[in-house]
C-alpha cells in the first residue's frame, strides 16, 4: 500500500497546476465529521466552486473502501461491498457501477494530494451528507449508524457571566453526545434548583421554555437572552438559584436522552458597563475603501469600567443576527480599536479597515455599524454592544465588483464575459471602456497607458443601467491589438471616462482575476434535473421536467426526456436509454441554456404506456451526440421519485388584493384582484363580498353563504386570475352602497358545483381599505433649457402642490410630433429622466434619447416637456407642462 501511494503522489506531481486557481480559501477551516467523529487529514479540506474537496486516501479509508490507482490513465478505482467507483483526475464524468454520472467539480491535484468531492464519494457509497455553511462543518452519517439509542450530553456547566438581572446573566456549555450523528438537536432547560426534574418532565416542556441548539459537531456554549424562561415558564431573574439540563432529541425513531444537571448557581446583580449610544455614520470621501466611512458615537457616562471601544462594520444583510457573542468573537483585524479619549468620538476608518467577515470595506455594499464598550476587567460577558447605526452604502465614481468568466467555446472574444457595477453617481461620466490586457504586460498597466489605448482595442459600455454583464464580440481585441483567443492569460480593467466638469479626469479600476480562455468540445450530461406535479389532467400534462443544458452544445443534436416506471427498472442504463423508441420519449432541442417543459397529454413512458397518476416514475435525460461525437450519448442521473396525483378538492382563491383606483365616491373606486383556484372543475363562480369592518370583527363562511345576490359581485371561472373594478351600484354585504370614508375588508367566496355543490370555500380577508378622494396633480411651470457639451440641462419651477406627486419625468420630443398627456404617461422608462420632488426647483440632465427611443442627434429640432406623475394620494389627470422653445443640439 505504501508503494502504491508513493506511485500515486509521484504521478500527480506532474499534473498541471491549472486547478489551483479555482480553490477558494474559506473564512474558517472546514471540518468533516463521520458519525460524530472528526476526520483527520494531512491536507486540510478546501472549497472548490462551492464543493468541499477532501484527500482521496483519507475519505476512502475512513469508509473501509479498497483503492486502486492507474498511473497511465490517471484513474482511481474504489470498491466497497457491491459498489465500485471510477474517477479520472480532471474529468467531470465518473462512474458508479459502470453508470456515468456528472460531477460539479472534477478530482484534482492540490499540493501533492489528490482531492475528491466529499459529497459525491459519500453518497455514492450510500451515506448521508449534511453541510452547515455558518460553521463550515460537513457531517456524514454512514448507512450503518442511522438508528439507535442517543447518548446524553455531558459536562453541563452553568455560569453567571453578567449582571443584567435576567437570562442574559446565564451561560450554558456542554459536551456533545458521543454519537451525535443520531441527534437532531439539543434543548437547553433551566430549572429552579429545588424542583424535581427527569426525562418525563423534559418531554413535557413547551418550546417557549427551552433554548434549541443544533447538532453541529462541536461542544456548544450559548448565552441565554433577556426573554429566556425556566421550564415553569417564569422569566429568569436575579437572586434566584438554578440548575441546567440538556435534553438530546434523537432523529426519526432514535430515542432521546437527558443529561445530568449542572451545579447549582445563584444569580447576583452588580453594576455593568453601559453601552455606547447614538452611533452615526456618514460617507465623507471617494477612496472606495474604509477612508470613505466616518463613525461617531456618544461614549458612556462612566468610563471607569471601560478600557476602550471597538467599531464593528457589519453587512446590512447580516446585522439582525449580530449580537454580543458575535462581537466578542470578531478577530482583532476585523474591527477598529478606539481609545477612550475626549468627550464624544468621531473616527474616520483606514484604507485597510475590514467588515466583521474580513472583507475590505468598499462601495456598493450596504453596512450597519455597532460600537462596543470593552470591560476593563477583561470579562467579555460584561462587554456591552450598542444598537445598530442607520444603514449606509458608500458611493463612488469608480466601478466595483469587476468579474470575468469563460462562457463559450468559440475561441475568440465571444468566450469572455465581463461584469461590473457602475459608479453610483454617473452625472459626469460619459462611458466605460473594457480593456483586456495580456498578463505579460499587465504588471505595468497604468492609468496613463489606459488613456492611450486605441479606440479599436477596447469595448465601449454606455452609462445606462446600474450594472453591466457583457459578452465581448468575436472581433474584440486586447490592448495591444491582438484578437482575443484561448490559451492566453488575461486580466481585465475598466476605465471610467469623465465628462463635463470631470472631462479628462478618468479613473482606472483594479484588475480582474486572471483568466485563460479554454475550448472544450466534450459531450456532457445535463444537470440540475428536477420534476414536479403541476396539474390534475391525469396524463403527461401533469408532469413538468426542468434541467440545465450542457455547457457546450457544439456536438449535441438534441436531448431526450425519458420517463421510467420504477416497477420495471431497479436501474436504468445508457444501453436501455439508447434503445427507447422515438414515440416513447420527448425530444428537446439545444436552443437556450435550460429547459422547463410540461409534457403533453400523449406523452408515454419508456415502455410505451401513457403517463398517468398513481405510477411511480423516475425521469432521465439522454444527451445525444452528433458530428465527431455521433453515437457517444450520455445519460443523466435519475430524478427524484415522483408519483402523479389528481386532486379535485375545492380550494380558495389566493393573492387577494384591493386598491383605491378612482374618485367617484362609489364602487368604481374599488379594484379587487385575485388568482383563481388551480383546479376549477367543480367551481361554478366566485363572489366578491365587501364587508364593513365596523359591523364585523370576523366574517364567517355561514355569513358569506347567506349574503343576498344583490349584495355581492359575481365573477366567472374564465382565465387564471381576476382584476376587476366594481360598478357604481356595487353594495356591501349589508346592502349599503359602497362609498368613501368607510373602512372595508374584502373576501371572495368560491362556489362549488357538481359533486361539490353546497361545499363553498371562503378566502382569507384582504387588508383593510378606506376609499378616499384624491386630487389631480398640478403641472410644473417655467420649463427652460440649456445645452452643455451635447447634453440638455432642463430647469423648471416645481408644482405648487407636491404632496400627491411621486416624480417628475423629463421628456424630449421631436418638434414635429404631436404630444399630449395621454402620450406622455405611456413613454417607456428608458426614454426619459426622472427626479423625485424635494421641495426645490431642480435642474436635471435630460435623457440621451427622445420619447420614441431614438438617440438625440444634431440637426433635429426638439421640445422638452415635464410630466408630474401622481402617487397614491393623487389622480393622473393632466400633469403635463407647456413645452420649451425649440431646441437644436
Amino acid at each position: 500500500m505504501k508503494k502504491l501511494w508513493i506511485s500515486i503522489l509521484v504521478g500527480l506531481l506532474v499534473l498541471p497546476m491549472m486547478f489551483q486557481s479555482s480553490v477558494k480559501a474559506a473564512t474558517a477551516p472546514i471540518s468533516i465529521f463521520i458519525d460524530g467523529v472528526r476526520l483527520s487529514t494531512d491536507q486540510a479540506p478546501v472549497m472548490v466552486n462551492g464543493r468541499t474537496m477532501v484527500p482521496l486516501r483519507a475519505i476512502f479509508e475512513a469508509f473501509n473502501a479498497s483503492i486502486k490507482w492507474n498511473q497511465k490513465t490517471q484513474t482511481v478505482t474504489a470498491t466497497k461491498d457491491d459498489t465500485t467507483i471510477m474517477l479520472k483526475i480532471g474529468s467531470k464524468t465518473a462512474t458508479i457501477n459502470n453508470k456515468a454520472v456528472t460531477l460539479d467539480v472534477p478530482g484534482q491535484n492540490l499540493k501533492g494530494r489528490t482531492m475528491v468531492p466529499t459529497r459525491f464519494v459519500s453518497e455514492a457509497l450510500g451515506h448521508d451528507v449534511g453541510w452547515n455553511p455558518s460553521t463550515k462543518v460537513v457531517t456524514i452519517t454512514t448507512s450503518g449508524s442511522k438508528t439507535g439509542t442517543v447518548n446524553p450530553a455531558s459536562n453541563v456547566q452553568l455560569k453567571d457571566v453578567s449582571d443584567n438581572g435576567d437570562g442574559r446573566d446565564l451561560q450554558v456549555s456542554f459536551t456533545q453526545s458521543s454519537n451525535e450523528a443520531l441527534v437532531d438537536h439539543y434543548r437547553v432547560m433551566i430549572v429552579k434548583a429545588w424542583s424535581t426534574f427527569n426525562i418525563s418532565s423534559a418531554q413535557k416542556v413547551t418550546s417557549a421554555n427551552y433554548s434549541t441548539v443544533l447538532a453541529r459537531g462541536t461542544n456548544p456554549t450559548i448565552r441565554m437572552t433577556a426573554n429566556s424562561r425556566d421550564v415553569d415558564g417564569d422569566l429568569i431573574k436575579g437572586n434566584q438559584t438554578y440548575v441546567a439540563y440538556v435534553f438530546a432529541v434523537g432523529k426519526g425513531n432514535n430515542t432521546s436522552a437527558l443529561s445530568y444537571s449542572s451545579a447549582t448557581i445563584s444569580l447576583n446583580t452588580n453594576t455593568v458597563v453601559v453601552a455606547p449610544s447614538n452611533v452615526q455614520v456618514s460617507d465623507v470621501s471617494d477612496y472606495s475603501d474604509g477612508r470613505d466611512l466616518a463613525v461617531s458615537f456618544n461614549k458612556v457616562s462612566d468610563e471607569s469600567k471601560v478600557s476602550s471601544y471597538r467599531i464593528f462594520v457589519v453587512k446590512a444583510t447580516n446585522y439582525s443576527s449580530f449580537n454580543l457573542a458575535a462581537a466578542n468573537a470578531v478577530s482583532s483585524s476585523n474591527y477598529t480599536q478606539v481609545n477612550k479619549t475626549g468627550s464624544n468620538i468621531t473616527q474616520i476608518l483606514s484604507s485597510g479597515a475590514r467588515d466583521v467577515d474580513g472583507a475590505l470595506i468598499k462601495t456598493g455594499v450596504g453596512y450597519r455599524v455597532f460600537v462596543m464598550g470593552v470591560d476593563s476587567g477583561s470579562n467579555t460577558a460584561n462587554n456591552l454592544l450598542s444598537a445598530a447605526s442607520s444603514a449606509i452604502t458608500l458611493s463612488s465614481v469608480n466601478v466595483s465588483n469587476l468579474s470575468v468568466s469563460d462562457v463559450s467555446d468559440f475561441g475568440d472574444g465571444r468566450d469572455l464575459k465581463v461584469s461590473f457595477n457602475h459608479a453610483t453617481d454617473e452625472t459626469y461620466i460619459s462611458q466605460y471602456r473594457i480593456l483586456v490586457v495580456p498578463t505579460a504586460y499587465s504588471n505595468n498597466f497604468s492609468l496613463s497607458e489606459a488613456n492611450n489605448v486605441s479606440s479599436s482595442y477596447y469595448t465601449t459600455v454606455r452609462t445606462t443601467g446600474s450594472s453591466t454583464s457583457q459578452v465581448l464580440a468575436s472581433s474584440a481585441r486586447d490592448v495591444r491589438g491582438n484578437l482575443i483567443k484561448n490559451g492566453t492569460p488575461y486580466r481585465v480593467y475598466v476605465l471610467t471616462i469623465g465628462s463635463g466638469k470631470n472631462l479628462g479626469t478618468n479613473i482606472l479600476s483594479t484588475d480582474s482575476t486572471l483568466i485563460t480562455l479554454a475550448v472544450d468540445y466534450n459531450v456532457s450530461a445535463v444537470y440540475n434535473l428536477d420534476v414536479s406535479d403541476v396539474n390534475d389532467y391525469d396524463d403527461g400534462r401533469d408532469l413538468r421536467v426542468s434541467f440545465d443544458h450542457a455547457t457546450n452544445e457544439t456536438y449535441i443534436s438534441q436531448y431526450r426526456i425519458l420517463v421510467v416506471p420504477t416497477s420495471y427498472y431497479n436501474s436504468f442504463s445508457l444501453s436501455d436509454a439508447n434503445n427507447v423508441y422515438s414515440s416513447n420519449y420527448t425530444a428537446v432541442s439545444t436552443t437556450g441554456s435550460s429547459t422547463n417543459q410540461v409534457l403533453t397529454s400523449s406523452s408515454r413512458d419508456v415502455r410505451g404506456n401513457l403517463i398517468k397518476s398513481g405510477i411511480n416514475y423516475r425521469v432521465y435525460v439522454l444527451t445525444v451526440g452528433s458530428g465527431n461525437y455521433s453515437g457517444s450519448n450520455i445519460l443523466s442521473s435519475g430524478s427524484q421519485l415522483i408519483t402523479l396525483n389528481v386532486d379535485y378538492r375545492l380550494t380558495p382563491i389566493s393573492s387577494l388584493d384591493v386598491r383605491d383606483v378612482n374618485d367617484y365616491e362609489d364602487g368604481r373606486d374599488l379594484k379587487v384582484s385575485f388568482n383563481h383556484a388551480t383546479d376549477e372543475t367543480y367551481i361554478s363562480q366566485y363572489r366578491i363580498l365587501i364587508v364593513p369592518t365596523s359591523y364585523y370583527s370576523s366574517f364567517s363562511l355561514t355569513q358569506a353563504n347567506a349574503v343576498s345576490s344583490s349584495n355581492y359581485t359575481a365573477v366567472g371561472t374564465s382565465g387564471n386570475n381576476t382584476s376587476q373594478v366594481l360598478d357604481s351600484s356595487a353594495r356591501d354585504v349589508n346592502g349599503n352602497l359602497i362609498k368613501s370614508g368607510v373602512s372595508y375588508r374584502v373576501y371572495v367566496l368560491t362556489i362549488g358545483s357538481g359533486k361539490y355543490s353546497g361545499t363553498n370555500v371562503l378566502s382569507s380577508e384582504s387588508n383593510a381599505i378606506t376609499l378616499s378622494t384624491k386630487l389631480p396633480v398640478t403641472s410644473v411651470t417655467n420649463v427652460t433649457y440649456s445645452v452643455d457639451e451635447g447634453k440638455i440641462l432642463v430647469s423648471f419651477n416645481r408644482s405648487s402642490n407636491e404632496s400627491n406627486i411621486s416624480e417628475y419625468r423629463i421628456l424630449v420630443v421631436p418638434s414635429k410630433q404631436g404630444f399630449g398627456s395621454a402620450e406622455a404617461i405611456e413613454v417607456k422608462s428608458s426614454y426619459y429622466t426622472s427626479i423625485t420632488p424635494n421641495g426645490t426647483n431642480p435642474t436635471i440632465v435630460a435623457s440621451r434619447r427622445d420619447v420614441n427611443g431614438a438617440l438625440i442627434v444634431k440637426g433635429v429640432k426638439y421640445k422638452v416637456y415635464v410630466l408630474a406623475v401622481a402617487n397614491n394620494n393623487g389622480v393622473q389627470s393632466g400633469g403635463l407642462s407647456d413645452s420649451t422653445e425649440e431646441i437644436e443640439i
